[in-house]
């Protein structure tokens, strides 16, 4: 009996999660970008700060900066500033050769993404009309600016880049690099469709200098300090806007434990902000009839796509001894999850590729799982993704 309820919950859950991702993945699909940019300037330069937060950050932070530095875009209208945490001394000089500002900070045993913006800010007093977040290991192209000047221009207030994969050297960074085009397509472009907000992912944001450090103030978060900014710009009722027109490109991980340990870190943020935000969502709904708010804590309720691939095929032989609904709806779990990864990425899987890929998974499948049950463990520490220098 107990059994067979922690099945039909299961099957509940995974029915819920498949219709969700299927709903936006088709939007995605159905959706046509709206490009705001045009070839010609539009005559009102904004003045960006470019901010590179980041830590023992020396493989890649050269590249990223002149990468940055390299805009075509008025010299004296933006400044490139890297928050240095434990940089090597040789580093800071060369990125203040390059032109790069450099801030950098004390060593911290309680260090946070967040606290070290806040550093940084409060340092400062330059007036700049919006910020471009970056992670250090981000480069971007020479046309960046000039092109978050344009929606800047006309009217967009924050606005998420579509960040790809910079590396794809073997099978893990790959999956890594598919996953990225499966959340843009499903998480930001799917969501604009339908009328909502795209979702931040933590690098490649461009926002309202003043907003910027508005929603930074008091910030407190040992974790997932994007998730908040996300949360706060939705409580006030703004919409965060996408483009797939600026390309943010960010290296993939290429081993099984830095997966894990990534995943790790996400998952300790999504449980966190999930039970912070649960009820108070639900009164948002209700009293400020505030969707965006209440669609970003579902989100955080919503289950890793591997591990909805895994346990949907898991489900079908076991319901195959518990009644023809439960077979039924897990089939159907199924295949509606698998068209909502596959629709994403169908320009870029061959039918070999797939096929090779899907040997993976179960790895992929099992460090999910393992990060799951050792998120705790972000609570504790503060989780490093390292870096390598690859083009």
């Amino acid at each position: 009996m107990i059994l067979q309820i922690a099945l039909i919950t299961l099957t509940i859950v995974l029915i819920i999660n498949a219709i969700y991702l299927f709903v936006f993945s088709v939007a995605g699909t159905l959706k046509k970008q709206n490009n705001l940019n045009n070839d010609t300037n539009t005559g009102n330069n904004k003045k960006f700060l470019v901010l590179l937060p980041g830590y023992k950050e020396d493989s890649v932070i050269i590249n990223s900066v002149i990468s940055v530095i390299g805009q075509n875009y008025a010299s004296n209208q933006f400044k490139c500033v890297v928050i240095a945490d434990d940089f090597q001394s040789s580093t800071i000089e060369k990125l203040k050769e390059l032109g790069s500002e450099v801030f950098v900070l004390p060593n911290d045993a309680k260090r946070n993404k967040a606290k070290a913006i806040q550093q940084f800010l409060a340092s400062s007093n330059e007036n700049f009309d919006a910020c471009v977040l970056l992670d250090a290991d981000n480069c971007v192209e020479s046309d960046m600016l000039f092109k978050a000047n344009n929606y800047l221009n006309n009217g967009v207030r924050i606005l998420q880049a579509k960040r790809v994969a910079k590396n794809q050297n073997n099978s893990m960074s790959r999956l890594d690099a598919l996953s990225e085009l499966i959340n843009n397509h499903i998480f930001r472009k799917g969501q604009r469709a339908l009328g909502l907000s795209s979702s931040l992912i933590g690098s490649g944001m461009i926002i309202e200098m003043g907003l910027f450090r508005k929603v930074m103030e008091n910030m407190n978060v040992f974790s997932g300090f994007d998730k908040e900014m996300e949360l706060r710009i939705l409580k006030a009722k703004l919409t965060i806007e996408y483009t797939e027109d600026i390309l943010i490109f960010d290296e993939k991980v290429s081993q099984q434990n830095v997966y894990v340990n990534q995943r790790k870190r996400w998952i300790y943020a999504q449980l966190f902000f999930l039970k912070k935000n649960f009820l108070n969502s639900i009164k948002e709904l209700a009293v400020n009839h505030n969707v965006d708010y209440f669609n970003k804590v579902v989100q955080f309720a919503l289950l890793p796509r591997v591990i909805c691939l895994g346990m949907s095929l898991i489900l079908i032989p076991i319901s195959l001894f518990a009644g023809k609904t439960l077979l039924i709806v897990s089939i159907t779990s199924f295949l509606l999850i698998f068209v909502a990864l596959i629709l994403p990425v169908k320009d870029e899987l061959k039918m070999k590729e797939l096929v090779q890929l899907s040997i993976k998974i179960p790895a992929a499948f099992l460090g999910m799982i393992k990060a799951i049950l050792t998120s705790q463990q972000a609570a504790k520490k503060f989780i490093h993704t390292p870096h390598n220098n690859q083009h």
